[in-house]
C-alpha cells in the first residue's frame, strides 16, 4: 500500500469520521462492561483522532502559515464546546428531569466543565493545550528549537498528573506524532509496500509487548502512578499508528458518508460525551442515542446559524440582552422565563443577522428613534426613583447635594441606606443634571453625544442603525428605567474614542501624548472600568515610545488622576483616607488580585490584536469588558458557593458596559 493514499485529504477526513464513530461505539460497549479487552479499543481511535489533528495542523501551517490561527481554533473548538456545554446543562433538566445526570446547579456544572475542573471534555482541553504549545513553538522558535520544545512538553505531559488521570498521559506523544508524520510525509511516501508492512508489524509488536508488560502484577500494581504512563503511552500510540494504514486499505476516502462523518467528527465526539454514563442496558442505550442525536442537531444548528454568521460583537449584544430578559422574566414564572428567553434569542439573532444598513437609513427609522427616545424620557419620569431597589442615581444625587450644601460628599448615604463613592470628575459632570432635578438625564446627553459621534464619523445611515440597536436593547431600557449612570459612562467614553480613533496614528499620538495623558487621567476619575478600553487602545502606541517618554506619560496620567481627589482629601483627610466607604471602596471591592493577574494577559493580547483597525478595536474592547465581568463573577461564585447568576450578589448590568463598543463594531466596517 502506498502511503500517499493514506495522506490524501479525502482519506484523512474519512479516517477522522471512522475514529469518531468507533469512539461512540466503544463508549457504548464500555457502558455495558462486557470485558476490559473490549474497553481498551476506543482509546486507539482517540489516538488516531489526535494524530490527525497534529497532522492537519502542520499541513495547514506549511501552506498558509499561522494566519488566522487562533480564530480558527476558537471557531472550530472553543465556541462550539462552550455553546454546547451551556445548551445541554440548561436544556436537558427540562427533557430528563428525573435523571441524576442533570441534578444540581446548571451554572456550577457549566463552569466546572468550561474551566476543566471536571474532566468530562478532557479531549478538548488536551488538544487546546497542544494548540497553544504548537503556536508558541512555531511562532517564536526556530525549526530545531521548536522540536526540542515539543518533546519537552510531551515529556511533561507524560510525567505530570491531570484532572483526567491517565487519559492525557497516554496520549502525550500522539499530537507530536501527527506533526512528525506531516514533516516526514515525502520520505514516508517513498517507502515500498514491504517496508510499510514491516513498520506496521513492528508497531503492533511494540503495542503487544506493552500490553503484556502492563498486565504483569508488579507492573499492574503501578496503575494510577506516573510510572504506569510509560506502559500506556507506547501501547496506545503504536497501535493507533498501525491502525491508520490498515483502515486505509478499506478505501474510506471513496465513501461520501465517511467523509461527511469526518467533516462533523468533532461534533459527533462532543455530542455524545455527556451521556456515556447513562448507558446500562438496551433501553438506556436508545435514550443515549436519542440525546446524542439531539445534541448533534444543536451543534449543527450552531454551525449553520451562528458560527461565521455572527461576530463577537453580535454575540455579546445578543447575550447581554437575553440575560436581562431571562433574569427579569423569571420573576413571573419559570415557564414564562423559558418562553421569553427563547423569543428574545430569536428576536436578537434576527436583528443581528438581517439588519440592512441602507434600508434603515430613511426617515421612518429616524422617526422611530425619536419616538423611542421620547418614550425613554416618559419611562424614566413615570417611575418614582425612591421606589427603585437600585441606588446608582442616589449614589450621585446625594453626594452632589452635600457638595453644593458645603457638606462632605463622601459622607452621604444613598436612598437605600448605603454609601456612595462617585469619583470627582463624574460628580462634577453630573452637577448640571442635578440642577435640572434628575441626574438620570445624563443618559440622554450621552445618548445624543454618542449618536452624534457615529453620525460625524460613520455617517447618517449607520448613526440611525446604532440608534435603532440602542432602542431595541432591553439592557438599555433597564438602565434608563433605574436612572443608572453605568451605561452613561461607557457611552461618553465610546463617543470620545470614536471621534479621535480614525485620525490616530503613531505620529499623531506622539505629538499629543501629554494631552492624551491628561485626558486619560480625567476619564479614569469617572470610573475605573474605562481604563480597560483605553489600555487596549493606547498600549500599542505606548510601547513604541522611548522609555523616558513612557515613564513621563504614565506618571502624568497618574498625577492628573490623583489631583482630581486632592480637594476632597484637603477638605477632610481623616474621612477621605480612613473612612470605610472612601472613593475607591465601591469600585474596587468586586475584583480580586488573582482576577487581575488572569485578566491582564488578555488585555495585552487584545491590545496588540486590533492592529489599529477601528472595528477590531471596538470588538476587542467589548470582549475585554465582558470578560472582565465574567472573570470576577466566576471567582465570586466559587468563593461564595453561590451559583445563582440572578441573585443580588451579581449585578448583571455590568455586562451592559460592552454594549456601546458592540454597536460601533457592528456598524464600522471601515479599517483605518
Amino acid at each position: 500500500m502506498a502511503l500517499d493514499l493514506m495522506f490524501s485529504r479525502a482519506n484523512t477526513q474519512a479516517l477522522r469520521g471512522i475514529a469518531a464513530l468507533m469512539i461512540v461505539f466503544f463508549h457504548v460497549v464500555w457502558g455495558y462492561g462486557i470485558s476490559p479487552l473490549l474497553n481498551m479499543w476506543g482509546a486507539f481511535f482517540v489516538t488516531i483522532f489526535i494524530i490527525l489533528s497534529g497532522y492537519g495542523l502542520e499541513e495547514s501551517f506549511r501552506t498558509r502559515g499561522l494566519d488566522g490561527y487562533w480564530r480558527k481554533r476558537v471557531e472550530k473548538v472553543v465556541l462550539p464546546v462552550a455553546f454546547f456545554v451551556c445548551a445541554y446543562n440548561y436544556l436537558f433538566p427540562y427533557i430528563l428531569p428525573d435523571d441524576p445526570l442533570f441534578a444540581g446547579s446548571a451554572m456550577r456544572k457549566c463552569l466546572d466543565e468550561l474551566l476543566f475542573f471536571s474532566p468530562r471534555f478532557w479531549y478538548v482541553f488536551f488538544i487546546l493545550k497542544w494548540y497553544f504549545v504548537y503556536w508558541l513553538g512555531t511562532r517564536f522558535m526556530g525549526e530545531r528549537s521548536r522540536w526540542i520544545f515539543f518533546l519537552v512538553c510531551a515529556l511533561l505531559c507524560l510525567n505530570m498528573p491531570s484532572p483526567a488521570g491517565h487519559l492525557e498521559a497516554e496520549q502525550s506523544f500522539s499530537f507530536l506524532a501527527g506533526v512528525l508524520l506531516s514533516r516526514k510525509r515525502q520520505w514516508l511516501c517513498l517507502l515500498t509496500q514491504k517496508k510499510v508492512w514491516q513498520w506496521v508489524a513492528i508497531l503492533f509488536l511494540v503495542g503487544f509487548v506493552c500490553l503484556v508488560l502492563k498486565t504483569i502484577p508488579p507492573f499492574h500494581d503501578l496503575k494510577g502512578s506516573v510510572a504506569y504512563n510509560y506502559f500506556l503511552c507506547p501501547f496506545r500510540l503504536s497501535i493507533g499508528l498501525a491502525f491508520m494504514p490498515l483502515l486505509t486499505l478499506l478505501r474510506p476516502g471513496r465513501s461520501v458518508l465517511m467523509q461527511t462523518f469526518g467533516k462533523y467528527s468533532m461534533e459527533i465526539y462532543i455530542a455524545h460525551i455527556p451521556f456515556t454514563a447513562m448507558v446500562k442496558d438496551a433501553e438506556s442505550t436508545l435514550v443515549f442515542f436519542a440525546c446524542s442525536a439531539l445534541c448533534f442537531c444543536i451543534l449543527l444548528m450552531y454551525n449553520r446559524f451562528v458560527a461565521r454568521k455572527m461576530g463577537v460583537a453580535q454575540v455579546l449584544f445578543l447575550f447581554v440582552n437575553v440575560l436581562f430578559v431571562a433574569k427579569y422574566s423569571a420573576r413571573i414564572s419559570d415557564t414564562f422565563a423559558l418562553c421569553a428567553t427563547l423569543l428574545a434569542v430569536v428576536f436578537y439573532y434576527v436583528l443581528c443577522r438581517c439588519i440592512q444598513w441602507k434600508a434603515l437609513g430613511g426617515r421612518m427609522a429616524f422617526v422611530l428613534c425619536l419616538i423611542c427616545f421620547a418614550m425613554m424620557l416618559v419611562l424614566q419620569y413615570s417611575i418614582d426613583p425612591y421606589s427603585l431597589q437600585v441606588d446608582r442615581w442616589s449614589a450621585l444625587h446625594f453626594p452632589i447635594q452635600n457638595l453644593l450644601s458645603g457638606d462632605y460628599p463622601y459622607a452621604a448615604n444613598t436612598h437605600l441606606g448605603g454609601y456612595a463613592s462617585p469619583f470627582p470628575v463624574w460628580q462634577i459632570l453630573h452637577v448640571p443634571f442635578y440642577m435640572m432635578g434628575n441626574v438620570g438625564l445624563s443618559f440622554f446627553f450621552a445618548f445624543v453625544l454618542f449618536l452624534w459621534s457615529v453620525l460625524k464619523v460613520q455617517g447618517k445611515e449607520k448613526a440611525t442603525v446604532v440608534g435603532l440597536l440602542m432602542c431595541s436593547s432591553v439592557a438599555v431600557w433597564y438602565e434608563v428605567a433605574v436612572r443608572s449612570d453605568l451605561l452613561t459612562n461607557m457611552l461618553l467614553l465610546a463617543a470620545m474614542v470614536n471621534l479621535v480613533l480614525h485620525r490616530m496614528s503613531r505620529e499623531w499620538v506622539d505629538a499629543k501624548c501629554w494631552w492624551i495623558a491628561c485626558g486619560v487621567g480625567l476619564l479614569a476619575s469617572t470610573r475605573m472600568l474605562v481604563l480597560v478600553p483605553l489600555a487596549i487602545l493606547l498600549l500599542p502606541y505606548l510601547v513604541r515610545m522611548k522609555w523616558h517618554r513612557q515613564i513621563s506619560v504614565v506618571l502624568l496620567t497618574m498625577l492628573v488622576f490623583l489631583l482630581t481627589f486632592v480637594p476632597f482629601a484637603l477638605w477632610d483627610w481623616q474621612t477621605f483616607y480612613h473612612f470605610d466607604m472612601n472613593p475607591w471602596a465601591l469600585q474596587t471591592r468586586q475584583g480580586n488580585v488573582s482576577d487581575f493577574v488572569l485578566f491582564l494577559p488578555l488585555v495585552v493580547l487584545l491590545a496588540f490584536n486590533h492592529k489599529m483597525s477601528p472595528r477590531r478595536f471596538y470588538r476587542n474592547s467589548a470582549l475585554a469588558l465582558g470578560a472582565f465581568v465574567a472573570v470576577t463573577f466566576v471567582h465570586n461564585m466559587y468563593s461564595t458557593e453561590n451559583w445563582n447568576l440572578f441573585s443580588s450578589t451579581f449585578d448583571i448590568t455590568y455586562f451592559g458596559t460592552c454594549l456601546p463598543f458592540c454597536f460601533l463594531s457592528m456598524v464600522d466596517n471601515k479599517d483605518a
